[in-house]
C-alpha cells in the first residue's frame, strides 16, 4: 500500500513538472478587446500564412512573426465587430469556390490534394474554413451596412458609353493594387519605403497579400483588366508615367492610399454591347465604393479597439 501511494505521488510530481514546463513556454504577446493572443497562436498563424503564401519564407523570422501577430489582431478585430450583429456561419458554397481559387493558385489540382498539403504544413482544413468564413462575414457586414449608401451615376456612365460608340479601339490595362492607410506613428514616405522593401524581397503580389486592406489582397492585389476610360484622371496620369511591370507612387484614395502595378496593357477592338458595358461599369463602380467603405469602417473599428502589446 505504501509503495502504491509513493508511486502515485511520484507520478503526480512528474506530471506537474511537465505541465509546468509546457505552460512556462506559453506567454501572452497581445490582447485585443480583452481577448488573449499567445505565442502559440502566432506560431499557428505563421504556419497557416506560410502554407497559403509560400513566398513569405523570403522574409526574416521577425518580419514573419510581426505579420502573423498583426494578422491575428486584424482577424480578432473583425470577428469582434461582426459578432455585434450576427453569428458567423460558414457559407459552404462560397467557401468551396474561394478555397478552390486558393489551391489552384498554389498549383494544386484537387481538394483532397490541398487537404494533404495543409496537413504536411501542420494546418487543419477546418482552420482554413474558419478564417475564410470570418472574411466572408466581414464582406457581408460591409454590404449590409453600406449598400444603401452606394451612389452610382448611371446617367454619366451611359453618356461615357455613348461618347465611345465611334471609337474603334479602346485601351485596357491589367492592374494590381495595394491599398493602405498611414497611422500617426508613420508618415507616408516611411510607409512607402516599407512597402518598397517588401516588394523587392517578395514581390508586389505577396506584399499585397500582407499589407493591402482591399479584398483583392487574397488574389495578390489583382484587379484584372480595366478600360482606361474607367479610371480617374489622376490615376490614369500616374499610370501613364510607368512602364509595364512597374508600379506607381502612392495615390490619395478615399480612406487611404493606393499603389497600382501595371502588369500589361493592350488595345482592344471595340464591339459595344451597351447593356453589358453598362452593367460591367456599374459593378466596377459599386465594388470600388464598397472597398472604400470597408477600408474606412475597418480603420474606425481598429482605432476603437483596445489593443495591448506585451
Amino acid at each position: 500500500m505504501v509503495k502504491k501511494i509513493r508511486y502515485f505521488f511520484y507520478s503526480l510530481m512528474i506530471m506537474m513538472f511537465f505541465s509546468t514546463s509546457v505552460l512556462s513556454n506559453i506567454f501572452i504577446v497581445s490582447t485585443v478587446n480583452e481577448e488573449i493572443i499567445t505565442n502559440i497562436d502566432v506560431d499557428s498563424e505563421t504556419k497557416y500564412l506560410m502554407a497559403l503564401n509560400p513566398s513569405l519564407k523570403k522574409l526574416s523570422k521577425s518580419e514573419i512573426y510581426d505579420y502573423a501577430k498583426n494578422s491575428i489582431i486584424n482577424e480578432k478585430i473583425k470577428k469582434y465587430e461582426i459578432e455585434k450583429f450576427y453569428k458567423i456561419k460558414p457559407n459552404e458554397e462560397l467557401l468551396i469556390k474561394i478555397i478552390s481559387d486558393i489551391y489552384i493558385g498554389l498549383g494544386i489540382e484537387t481538394l483532397d490534394e490541398f487537404k494533404s498539403y495543409l496537413k504536411e504544413n501542420f494546418v487543419s482544413f477546418d482552420q482554413v474554413k474558419k478564417k475564410l468564413s470570418i472574411e466572408i462575414a466581414w464582406n457581408d457586414l460591409i454590404i449590409d451596412r453600406f449598400q444603401n449608401e452606394i451612389i452610382v451615376d448611371v446617367k454619366k456612365i451611359k453618356d461615357d458609353i455613348e461618347n465611345k460608340i465611334n471609337v474603334t479601339q479602346a485601351e485596357k490595362l491589367l492592374l494590381s493594387e495595394i491599398i493602405f492607410t498611414v497611422n500617426e506613428k508613420k508618415n507616408i514616405e516611411n510607409k512607402f519605403n516599407e512597402l518598397i522593401e517588401s516588394i523587392e524581397k517578395i514581390g508586389f503580389e505577396e506584399t499585397a497579400r500582407i499589407y493591402s486592406l482591399s479584398d483583392s489582397r487574397k488574389d495578390g492585389g489583382k484587379i484584372g483588366w480595366i478600360y482606361s476610360s474607367q479610371l480617374s484622371n489622376e490615376i490614369y496620369t500616374n499610370l501613364s508615367k510607368i512602364k509595364i511591370g512597374e508600379y506607381t507612387k502612392p495615390i490619395v484614395a478615399p480612406g487611404g492610399f493606393i499603389i497600382l502595378k501595371l502588369i500589361d496593357k493592350k488595345l482592344e477592338e471595340v464591339k459595344v454591347d451597351k447593356k453589358e458595358q453598362l452593367n460591367r461599369m456599374i459593378e466596377f463602380e459599386r465594388n470600388k465604393q464598397l472597398t472604400r467603405f470597408s477600408t474606412l469602417y475597418y480603420k474606425r473599428v481598429f482605432n476603437n479597439a483596445v489593443i495591448n502589446e506585451k
